[in-house]
């Protein structure tokens, strides 16, 4: 007689909501089919347009974690939409794959401490090999990643930056700056990282938040101005290495300078400075005895203390310019002395002061950053580890004021995470510098979505420095540039071709546009005859990457795709790939265009305590670990709405599994209550559909209602992911899933669809026209975020109705607003009720009366277009409320007793109920009570809403309660689906599995077969 339910996971929904199980399962179904092949070939044929797409590559020189997930999952959410829209996305990967993070990686492996060392123990052809290798091992975890995420990319049309055709392309952005005269040499400072042995592009600087807290020595020190006994220049740094390659002191020209009389010495400092440096230094007794403007003091020559220590010091000290005070309007007046010591071969803007005024540069330093013979008794010693011999050598001459330590923020390597050194040096740049208007031009057309990147990508592009793209490395693209040996004359050769035709000798062994192969090509200078040689430098990474847009395509892609619609990536991209995108996009067009027309720059993501994820903290989150052990799901749900995509999400495990599962397992189960009912009844969606149920006149209000609520979710979920407000989208959806169709809609029509009665079968069928349409419409809705869910739904509830349906959810169509469906006033009405069943529930809780306790009767005390609208819906109300009738009033009743009515109000709305309730009442409040509990056992044991059973035994009842039930056992055994109930007083009466429940203060036991 019964049906009892067993779990069939290839064509039924199981009783619970296992998502790890659907995940399989949907997995082998989208690869069987091949149906993530299938959906970018059709939409490639049929599509309403084109949305342009480059993939930001991962670096693979380590496994992605939750952070890489949470941005993986905004890509992939993009393109399902936008396939669902009509539109075809070349969602194609792409890998980066070479450069500083990928060589340090390998580095790492080969047990290799720095650049030296891996070019004398293991050779270039082998560490090129074992990139490669590298590379390979992170792609098969990456790719791993994206299959348990779920992310649909492309990876048969990968790009991979390493590759010979890719680096072809890539130089043809050189191409085009050689031929604007972009592309130069240059002597110029540059970020230098001692432990990668390499200069750095000023984007680099400050990227993935490397700057650190550090301590460095800060020192007061004095210079003593030339031919003078007594008088001194006071400075301050905490760069004491610095001193060895000075060469000049700043002061502001239009500042206040004063001379201190301190003790038997004269010292200058800015005047502003001089109350707060003598406190600082401990001294009381001063004495301001004369002041000055800074422009007095230039040309003072000073008295450089080292000369003996260095000889190239006081060979440079006979020039007329070297060792003397110069006026610079950069010098800061607001700290230290107001008197900077130049370094031209450590500094920025020390170096323009210098050269604009002809002033040599002195760099005494190797590629480990270490001080060439030039330094004298410093040769040989790194950098930083002179600070201390410096220090005492000024204490020998009695220079030194004060030192002590201090901590500060300082700019890391971003990779290696060493302190970097400012050195002035010979390397390649892009003179970005040049174009920064257009570049700032063609960024403000950019679409960003939220403010604050905004704002942070254009100031930072403001700056507008020149981009030093040189490496001194091995594993990248190379510079092809080569340099005769005889006159110096250069040519840049962009192509492999051209490479081959010109090179002076032909070879057959294997070829790649990569070193060590490449440096052995020699060319004929066409000017001289001379030999060429190729300049030793690769590009940097950044180069490599931002090339993506014209060398993953081909010209004809290019045109198609370029600029893309929407990219996006982290924030730390603003330094990142963002910039080299749209500097190189410049370059090659000579437009102000950038490569895409929006960019999402997603927040960072941290551990559940705030903090950075990191090995050291060991609360890095991988992302494959994750994906094995949670749903994807659930992990793309709550990446997604937890907060703005622009927000630094902390990412926190007990979070993960508490909302977010609640509101898919919701989904879930709505789908199994409505498959149920609707194969119970033969509903057919091909036949019983909305316009069916229209013509019948079988919708009513609460599914007029749910249908028009369903409109405005697809306009306001559709309007916020344009703007990129997933979390406020998938509020929308959450909302309406919960509260709208679970909480309101269905048990508002729960009563109907319990029923076998053929008279109303025509209303039951309209209801599952209603859900099929509701239902069906959020899933398609839920796709781009939680894909497997929506494709397991798909399969299992609207294929299995409807199987001439699309083989896969993701060939559907994205829904769009019926105007038709929606009714505002209705919608108005509905929201007057739900507001007067909210103070039914006020007063039934300050009585103490459960909402299953059916009441005689109450009143509504409102103004007179209230109680007109809910009279359009007092039949609803009624059953909502559950009262047995209703009065409406403009005024309350002046003989109401408080011990027999309880009330609530709200605005001008008041409701009273009566609270006495008489035998009858009484006992359809107990039978309604212990229903619950039969269809929650029912539920446990496994039986699905549609079987019918054969008996329930309730046990452990008094004399009264039965008395009170027996009335209403036909009502029960209906609303339980049960033929039979029976009441028992002690439970030993009959052998049975007894199931023990609590009632109020009692226990109760129910068995049911």
């Amino acid at each position: 007689m019964t049906a009892k339910f067993k779990a069939d996971s290839n064509k039924l929904l199981s009783m619970d909501y296992r998502p790890l199980e659907l995940e399989k399962e949907t997995r082998e179904f989208w690869t069987q089919k091949r149906i993530k092949k299938k959906l970018m070939d059709f939409r490639e044929k049929n599509n309403k347009g084109v949305t342009g797409w480059v993939e930001g590559p991962p670096t693979l020189n380590g496994i992605p974690h939750v952070g890489h997930a949470r941005g993986r999952v905004m890509k992939d959410l993009r393109y399902r939409w936008k396939t669902m829209q009509g539109y075809f996305m070349p969602f194609w990967a792409g890998w980066d794959t070479q450069g500083l993070p990928v060589e340090l990686e390998v580095e790492k492996l080969l047990g290799v401490k720095n650049k030296r060392e891996l070019l004398e123990r293991v050779g270039e052809e082998r560490f090129i090999e074992e990139c490669k290798k590298a590379i390979m091992k992170y792609h098969r975890e990456w790719v791993k990643a994206d299959e348990l995420l779920g992310v649909f990319i492309d990876q048969e049309k990968a790009y991979w930056t390493y590759l010979d055709n890719y680096i072809e392309r890539e130089w043809q952005y050189l191409k085009r700056a050689w031929e604007q005269g972009l592309l130069e040499e240059g002597y110029y400072v540059v970020a230098y990282c001692p432990g990668c042995q390499t200069s750095l592009s000023s984007a680099e600087v400050g990227y993935e938040d490397s700057y650190r807290e550090v301590e460095d020595p800060s020192l007061y020190f004095k210079f003593k101005v030339a031919n003078s006994r007594t008088e001194y220049f006071l400075v301050w740094t905490t760069m004491p290495f610095t001193l060895i390659t000075d060469m000049l002191l700043a002061v502001h020209p239009e500042a206040e300078y004063a001379r201190v009389k301190v003790g038997d010495e004269t010292w200058i400092l800015v005047k502003q400075r001089v109350e707060p440096v003598m406190q600082e230094l401990g001294i009381d007794k001063y004495e301001v005895t004369e002041t000055m403007l800074g422009k007095k003091l230039e040309g003072t020559k000073y008295d450089y203390p080292f000369k003996d220590l260095i000889p190239k010091q006081a060979e440079l000290d006979k020039h007329p310019l070297v060792h003397k005070v110069v006026c610079e309007d950069f010098v800061d007046v607001n700290t230290a002395t107001g008197v900077v010591h130049q370094s031209p071969g450590n500094g920025e803007e020390d170096f323009f002061a210098a050269q604009k005024r002809g002033v040599p540069i002195f760099a005494p330093f190797d590629d480990e950053v270490k001080f060439t013979d030039e330094a004298g008794v410093f040769s040989g010693i790194f950098a930083r580890d002179t600070d201390k011999m410096v220090i005492e050598e000024l204490r020998k001459r009695g220079l030194l004021v004060e030192v002590k330590t201090i901590k500060h923020e300082y700019p890391t390597c971003w990779r290696s995470h060493h302190k970097l050194v400012w050195l002035a040096r010979k390397e390649y740049f892009l003179r970005t510098d040049k174009i920064n208007d257009k570049v700032v031009e063609a960024a403000e057309k950019v679409e960003y979505f939220f403010e604050s990147p905004k704002n942070r990508f254009l100031s930072f592009l403001k700056e507008g420095k020149p981009w030093c793209i040189s490496r001194e490395r091995v594993w990248g693209t190379p510079l092809p540039i080569w340099k005769c040996e005889k006159c110096g004359a250069k040519a840049l050769i962009a192509s492999k071709n051209e490479l081959l035709e010109k090179a002076l000798e032909k070879s057959n062994e294997r070829f790649e546009l990569h070193k060590p192969w490449v440096d052995r090509i020699k060319l004929k200078c066409e000017k001289c005859d001379g030999i060429m040689h190729r300049e030793d430098f690769v590009l940097d990474t950044w180069h490599n990457s931002g090339a993506s847009p014209y060398a993953r395509f081909t010209d004809e892609e290019f045109t198609k795709y370029v600029p893309t619609d929407f990219l996006t990536e982290g924030i730390d991209q603003t330094r990142g790939w963002a910039n080299s995108l749209l500097l190189e996009h410049v370059i090659l067009t000579g437009k102000a265009e950038a490569p895409y027309k929006a960019f999402l720059f997603q927040g960072l993501t941290q551990d559940a305590k705030g903090r950075k994820m990191s090995k050291s903290l060991g609360n890095v989150v991988e992302a494959n670990k994750l994906l094995e052990k949670y749903s994807a799901d659930l992990c793309r749900f709550y990446m997604l709405r937890k907060c703005a995509p622009v927000d630094f999400m902390n990412f926190d495990f007990q979070e993960l599994t508490k909302r977010p599962y609640q509101v898919l397992s919701t989904l879930y189960h709505l789908n199994r209550f409505f498959l149920q009912n609707a194969e119970y009844d033969n509903f057919n969606p091909q036949k019983h559909t909305l316009e069916w149920a229209k013509k019948e006149k079988q919708l009513k209000n609460p599914d007029l209602w749910l249908l028009s609520k369903l409109q405005q979710v697809i306009e306001a979920y559709t309007a916020k992911l344009e703007t990129c407000e997933f979390n406020f989208a998938l509020a929308v959806l959450e909302d309406y899933v919960i509260e709208t169709l679970s909480r309101l809609y269905v048990p508002m029509v729960r009563k109907e669809l319990w029923t076998d009665n053929p008279e109303t079968l025509n209303r039951r069928l309209a209801i599952y026209a209603t859900l099929w349409h509701v239902l069906k419409t959020v899933t398609l809705l839920y796709n781009p975020v939680t894909p497997y869910l929506s494709e397991a739904l798909y399969q299992k509830v609207y294929r299995k109705l409807s199987p001439t349906l699309p083989e896969s959810v993701n060939f559907e169509s994205w829904p769009e607003p019926d105007g038709k469906l929606r009714n505002t006033i209705l919608e108005e009405e509905f929201e007057m009720l739900f507001k007067c069943i909210s103070l039914v529930y006020s007063a039934r809780q300050s009585a103490k009366l459960k909402r299953r306790w059916p009441l005689s009767r109450m009143f509504v005390v409102a103004p007179e277009n209230v109680c007109k609208v809910l009279k359009n819906v007092e039949e609803l109300f009624l059953e909502l409320a559950n009262v047995k009738t209703i009065e409406y009033t403009q005024e309350a009743p002046k003989d109401m007793s408080q011990k027999e009515w309880a009330s609530a109000s709200e605005d001008n709305i008041q409701v009273l109920i009566d609270v006495h309730r008489d035998e009858k009442l009484l006992g359809e409040g107990l039978m309604r009570d212990l229903a619950r509990r039969v269809q929650s056992l029912r539920k446990e044991l496994g039986y699905v809403p549609t079987d019918i059973l054969e008996v329930a035994d309730i046990a452990e009842l008094d004399d009264e309660s039965i008395k009170l039930l027996e009335p209403h056992l036909n009502e029960m055994e209906e609303l339980v689906r049960v033929k039979r109930i029976r009441l028992h007083g002690k439970r030993e009466k009959l052998t049975a599995e007894w199931h023990e429940y609590q009632l109020d203060d009692k226990k109760v036991y129910i068995a049911i077969s």
